[in-house]
């Protein structure tokens, strides 16, 4: 267990869980939501009353935040609040490379050290403790946050030392499971509306060449159950697609299928920015 004060910032869908398996594991916690601490922080853990309080109390600071303006935010408070020198702040928010690396340099003129870990696996691992997290930093700063992350991770990768690194290669894993949820499911509804049962496509689907994340893990847990609470929502993913095409669109990348996928994954959170991300299947199935 690290002797170092761990701090976390941000306790919703993903963070609220991933934050418990830091206390569950017995690190000194304390933690910071603005949507309000004492109600969502997990049992043990020192509640605070703002970013600062977190970022003067912490030697390694968690983030986990819905959007890049939230981030952005925290970051800026982080680097105004008298941080230590030396602080380590680990962001596992999905952000994209160019916030990474305007964040990396903001907090660097302060002495603190950011590095991007950007974690997947959607809530339902947050809550197992098996998110795969993609981490870009100094192999040393990766050894010493690591007793922080291990809790709510089955996988810890190091993709590289450049900042924006992880966020990278987090924006390549979300844009193939966002495509393949337009793609699956566009092929789903066909398969519905010529009579064949969900759950007999997804079976033959599961063992042949079509398999992919959304069909044997998402259809089956939410889909097939009528259940459409992924705990993510249409503007969440459409955010995630967009950063991926606006980043290979300045970088000069191919992406023309993703840019498609992401034409109607703005359509659906234009319908309801709120709707759960699953609904995208009824969305697609029901569009004219």
């Amino acid at each position: 267990m690290s002797q170092e004060r761990i701090g976390f910032i941000g306790l919703g869908n993903m963070g609220r869980p991933m934050a418990g398996h830091v206390a569950a594991a017995g690190h000194n916690l304390v933690c910071y939501d603005i949507a309000g601490t004492e109600s969502r922080a997990p049992k043990g853990a020192a509640c605070a009353s703002s970013v600062a309080e977190v970022a003067t109390e912490a030697s390694v600071i968690l983030l986990s935040l819905p959007s890049i303006e939230a981030d952005r935010r925290v970051v800026l408070e982080i680097a105004n609040s008298g941080a230590s020198p030396g602080t380590v702040v680990a962001d596992t928010s999905t952000i994209g490379p160019a916030t990474a690396r305007a964040s990396h340099k903001v907090l660097a003129e302060r002495g603190v050290e950011y590095v991007d870990a950007p974690v997947s696996g959607l809530v339902f691992r947050a809550q197992e403790g098996t998110l795969t997290v993609m981490y870009s930093g100094l192999a040393s700063t990766l050894e010493r946050i690591r007793p922080a992350i291990k809790p709510f991770s089955a996988n810890i990768f190091h993709v590289g030392t450049m900042p924006g690194q992880g966020q990278l290669m987090k924006l390549v894993n979300n844009a193939i499971v966002i495509s393949n949820f337009v793609i699956t499911s566009e092929a789903m509804a066909y398969a519905v509306s010529g009579g064949i049962d969900m759950h007999t496509a997804l079976e033959i689907i599961n063992v042949s060449s079509g398999q992919n994340f959304v069909s044997t893990h998402i259809f089956p847990r939410y889909m097939e159950k009528g259940c459409y609470e992924s705990g993510s929502t249409s503007s969440i993913i459409k955010k995630d697609l967009s950063l991926f095409s606006e980043s290979a669109a300045a970088d000069g990348a191919s992406h023309d299928v993703i840019r498609a996928a992401l034409e109607v994954v703005e359509a659906f959170a234009a319908a309801d920015p709120d709707a759960d991300q699953t609904r995208i299947y009824p969305f697609v199935r029901d569009r004219r």
